[in-house]
């Protein structure tokens, strides 16, 4: 599975979103500030995060938006679309462990 795209990241603890271009590959993220950077800003492998939606006590009230935790690490990530999202939740559950109560 291979995906690419725009998404919004927010951490746990900050107020404010950022733009990146996010690639999927090998159960790997892989973050560039646009789609023609030839180096990634950074990379975050999936092995041992898990998959969810924010739940109320997250605080995060917007659309389109899915969360990756792994202990104490939590990022979040908006899509700008339903069909970005539901594209985006597919290829990160085949790469983590879903939360199946929260996705209902």
């Amino acid at each position: 599975n291979q995906l690419s795209g725009y998404l919004l990241r927010k951490f746990k603890n900050s107020n404010g979103w950022q733009k990146l271009w996010v690639v999927f590959t090998n159960f790997c993220l892989f973050f560039y500030k646009t789609f023609q950077d030839d180096f990634p800003l950074a990379s975050l492998p999936l092995l041992g995060y898990r998959s969810s939606l924010p739940s109320e006590i997250d605080c995060v009230n917007k659309d389109f938006v899915f969360k990756l935790q792994f202990k104490n690490h939590v990022y979040f990530f908006r899509a700008e679309s339903q069909y970005a999202f539901d594209r985006w939740m597919e290829v990160v559950s085949s790469a983590t462990t879903t939360t199946t109560s929260q996705l209902i």
